[in-house]
Formats: structure tokens, sequence, C-alpha cells
């Protein structure tokens, strides 16, 4: 009698397979984007090629949630339909590297606007690893099998982005400032890049600072923690900035928009 276990382990993935790049930017002109698929272990493995339509949304508290059923969504800005990958599905030996090639089918390269979707990339071992231990005909066969997700874009034509601050919600709670903005993408494209926050007393001085990568696809909220244990109590201004670069991403690749400024007074206790 065997056991089958399944498992999704991120951590162990990313010592055996590696994806390069960490986002896949198609080329508006050739409609083609390369992913550099390697294995670094000394086992080979199945590797196949999904693609499934999905965003990070949030929740009410600001947290990243995945939303991958919004079909309105779907039906404007899917990229799916409009590609392929080259090749599929592979076996990936021990040591090796594999081009996988995205192009829009070229039919849909006359499409303008801007698209998007996730890569999947799931890797099973060819072969399963069995225990060596069998006590009365009962044994444990485990077969991992890994998935990484990326993201894909590709836009062409006339595109901007931008963000709107609807709401701004400030708490603070133990020494650390909760940072959370209601933030409403501007244009027809996604706002991609990070958002900054800096405390200024009554001189301009900055006081206490964090920033951190952010993404606007339609209607989120985004949620920062300053830490407060060098601020004093007093009225100070807090200066929110959101402006498109990024250091895991090219200035080439962004659809750039102009850097966007929110001040507002807040309380320290």
């Amino acid at each position: 009698m065997a056991f089958l276990c399944v498992f999704s382990l991120t951590g162990v993935l990313k010592s055996q397979i590696s994806l390069a790049p960490s986002f896949v930017f198609i080329d508006k002109n050739s409609g083609v984007g390369n992913v550099f698929v390697s294995n670094s272990s000394d086992k080979s493995f199945e590797i196949t090629i999904n693609f499934a339509f999905g965003y990070p949304g949030s929740d009410a508290d600001g947290k990243i949630v995945m939303n991958y059923k919004d079909s309105v969504a779907y039906n404007q800005y899917a990229l799916d339909k409009m590609i392929r990958a080259f090749p599929r599905s592979f076996i990936l030996k021990g040591g090796e590297q594999r081009t996988v090639r995205i192009q829009v089918i070229p039919g849909m390269r006359r499409n303008e606007g801007f698209y998007f979707t996730r890569m999947k990339v799931m890797a099973k071992p060819q072969t399963a690893e069995i225990s060596d231990s069998v006590k009365n005909g009962i044994g444990t066969k485990i077969n991992f099998n890994f998935e990484q997700i990326t993201a894909v874009f590709y836009h062409k034509g006339k595109v901007s982005t931008g963000v709107d601050l609807k709401n701004l919600d400030v708490r603070q709670n133990q020494g650390i400032l909760e940072i959370r903005p209601q933030l409403e993408r501007t244009g027809n494209a996604p706002f991609l890049g990070s958002m900054f926050a800096k405390l200024k007393d009554t001189q301009g001085k900055v006081v206490a600072e964090t920033q951190s990568t952010t993404t606007v696809y339609f209607k989120e909220i985004r949620r920062m923690d300053m830490k407060l244990d060098k601020v004093t109590p007093g009225t100070y201004t807090l200066e929110l900035s959101f402006e498109t670069r990024r250091n895991d991403m090219m200035a080439e690749d962004l659809v750039q928009a102009i850097r966007i400024v929110h001040d507002s007074k807040v309380e320290i206790k």
C-alpha cells in the first residue's frame, strides 16, 4: 500500500527551478518575450507552461489578494487568448537551462492597448522519490510538484497610467503608523511602480520614512507600516508619493506617469 503526497513548496522550488526575468514584458515590435527556466538540481523535471488571467487586488485591510475571477477585466485585458508559449512542455535535466518563447499571435499584434496575464510554470520530477523504509507492507511515495507564477505584460499604441488617491486611512498602533491609501488607477494601463511615505515636522525635516513597490490595476487598498520609534509626539505632515520606478523592472518596460504627491496632517501621540 502506498501513499501519494503532492506538495507545492515555493521555497524549495527556488533552490531547484528558477525563472528569469521575474516579470515578462513582451516586445511591442516583435511581439516576443523570453523566459529562462533553469534547473540547479541534479534531477530531471517535467516543465509545463500555462496561463491564467489574474491580478493582485486587496482586502479591506490592504493585504494583497489575487483575483482570478474578474470576467469583466478578462474580456478587456486578458493576454491569454493572444499568446502562445514555445515550448509549452519539456524535460529539463539537472544543470540545464531552457528558453521559453512567449509570442503574441501574429493576427493579434494589431490590437492596441495594455494586456496582461499570469504565467504558471509547473515543475514535476521525472522520477518520483521513494522512501527506503517499508514496514508491514506499507511504504511512502512522495511526489513533489512545484509551481511558480509570474506576470506577463504586453502593450501597444497609446497607453497611459496614473494613481488617484480616493481616501487615506492612517492609524497609530504600538509604535507603528499604519498607512492605508485607497487608490484608483487612471488611464488604460496598470500602475506599476513604488509608493513612498515621508513624515515631516513643521520645519520640513523628514523624521521617518518608508517605501514599497506597488501595483494598482483597478481600485485597491495598499498598506505600508512606518516605524515611529524615533518620532516624538506632535503634529506632522505625511507625504505620500507614487512613482513609476522599481528596482525589479526596467524603466523602459514601464508605462510612465508623472509623480503623484499627496500631503495630509497627522497627529502622533
